[in-house]
């Protein structure tokens, strides 16, 4: 979203040369083509407007003078750095000023001198009121940034800006606790949910959703109700964030409003808030008109893992024909029916294996590798030689999620694979499995020569625990990756626990 550039934004050598240079053009184009010394008397008429144009401008220079002054007054134990950021915008309404003072009184100047004809002296009285017309901006728009300084406030523009910053650097934070902000932030936040642009709004909504803080909760509520559909879809997803179980119902509300992106957020709301409250709700939206909805509601179920959700989700998998184009329903339906983790949903996943198309064979084998139920091992090995290199990862990390003796050797061959990212999956089974003939090819995956396959493969050996690893690791101490080098120490680290735990006879 484009912010808005201030005029103490420009560089201000730029209007040096122009209004050096504007000036210029126009003392040249003044000055040519008129008659000296006659009809002086026929431009009396015309005096008056370049002489009230100076005086206002004038008189509107010296408010701004007065302000600029106030400005400095409530800095004064930062004189100097309040002055020069101050600096750029006194310019700027000095040389319109100057400019526009200098014109006008090039006009009398002319007017007394010269007789220009009927045209010119048009086209000199337009110029006048536009140069009135600019210094009034400049100085009008900049008195008021100067106000908003002395007074505390911000405008539309400077709050979207600090909100967005604000923002920006919530989202960078890589740590899992909560950003906190000061008071006086966070007042700012609230009151941006009542600014008059719908962006700072949508800001402020976003922000406070980020925060967590159910302190806002019924600023946000409020926003159900505002005219503008973007910001009441920004109040329903951070409502959804700050996590206060009283508003479930408010968002359950919101299921049934006509604007699609406002359900859509809702279902989403619904989902990271976890309420049963929300299941049978959240089960009508499965028959919701916008596919959007309708898959979002089926993944917000998965997320809930509601058994009573399961027959529901069973018709609506079976509905949509095996043969027939994947859509995201489909694919959200049988991630659902995984996360549940409910044996009924075994067969139908199963015969999802078998679907034509790539991208639901793939959703199949995770939601088996999440259902983890043994009776899959067989099916999930076979399709390790899918020809969609996409089913057969997801396949092997379904493998190892179910943790079965019988997928290890199928796994080992997967060691081979020429695609990397197959043998990082399969390096990351053989770890979950824990097997121990897994130990010598683990040892010689140390060597691969993609930096990921190493690095996974030393935290696969880690999990292991077999001391036969030790060595080989200790040279992978000296990996030119870091990465590598951190996942060998690390792995190190987990055998030398595992070793101190034992005792004297060799048993954990």
């Amino acid at each position: 979203m484009p912010v808005h550039m201030k005029l103490a934004d420009f560089k201000t050598y730029k209007l040096e040369l122009f209004f050096f240079s504007i000036l210029v053009v126009l003392s040249y184009a003044l000055f040519s083509g008129n008659d000296s010394g006659t009809g002086t008397e026929s431009m009396n008429n015309y005096f008056w407007v370049p002489s009230t144009v100076m005086q206002s401008i004038a008189a509107v220079y010296a408010v701004f003078i007065a302000i600029f002054a106030l400005s400095l007054q409530r800095n004064l134990d930062s004189i100097h750095s309040i002055a020069n950021r101050l600096k750029p915008p006194l310019k700027i309404v000095s040389y319109t000023a100057v400019g526009s003072i200098y014109l006008n009184g090039l006009m009398l100047i002319i007017f007394s001198l010269h007789s220009p004809s009927e045209l010119k002296i048009e086209l000199m009285l337009f110029t006048s009121l536009l140069s009135l017309v600019a210094s009034l901006i400049a100085i009008v728009y900049l008195s008021m940034e100067m106000l908003s300084d002395v007074s505390g406030l911000k405008t539309s523009s400077e709050k979207f800006t600090y909100l967005t910053n604000l923002l920006r650097e919530l989202e960078g934070w890589s740590s899992s606790g909560q950003m906190e902000l000061s008071p006086g932030d966070m007042e700012l936040c609230v009151q941006g949910l009542e600014d008059e642009k719908p962006e700072v709004r949508i800001a402020a909504a976003q922000l406070l959703g980020w925060l967590g803080d159910e302190q806002a909760v019924d600023a946000l509520l409020r926003k159900l109700a505002d005219k503008n559909p973007r910001v009441r879809e920004a109040a329903v997803e951070a409502l959804g964030r700050v996590g206060d179980e009283n508003i479930v119902a408010e968002l359950i509300g919101c299921l049934e409003d006509k604007n699609k992106g406002l359900r859509l957020q809702a279902v989403r709301a619904l989902s990271r808030l976890g309420d049963e409250r929300a299941v049978d709700p959240l089960v009508k939206k499965l028959e919701d008109k916008a596919p959007e909805v309708q898959a979002a509601a089926a993944e917000a179920l998965g997320n809930l893992k509601s058994q009573d959700s399961m027959d529901v989700l069973l018709k609506k998998l079976e509905e949509s024909p095996m043969a027939g184009a994947p859509t995201e329903f489909q694919v959200q339906v049988l991630t659902a029916l995984g996360k549940i983790g409910d044996e009924k949903a075994l067969a139908a996943i199963l015969s999802r294996l078998d679907s034509p198309y790539p991208d639901i064979r793939k959703h199949a084998a995770e939601a088996l590798g999440n259902l983890r139920d043994e009776k899959a091992v067989p099916h999930l090995v076979k399709k390790l030689a899918d020809i969609s290199p996409e089913v057969r990862n997801a396949s092997v990390y379904a493998l190892g999620n179910l943790g079965d003796e019988r997928a290890v050797s199928p796994l080992l061959r997967m060691l081979e694979e020429p695609d990397p990212e197959l043998r990082i999956t399969a390096v990351y089974a053989l770890g979950n499995l824990r097997a121990p003939q897994a130990i010598s090819p683990l040892i010689n995956m140390l060597d691969d020569d993609n930096p990921w396959v190493r690095k996974c493969t030393a935290e696969a050996l880690g999990k292991i625990g077999d001391i036969k690893a030790t060595d080989p690791l200790v040279k992978n101490l000296d990996d030119p990756d870091s990465n590598v080098r951190w996942a060998a120490a690390e792995a190190l680290r987990m055998l030398d626990k595992r070793d101190l735990r034992k005792d004297s006879n060799g048993n954990l």
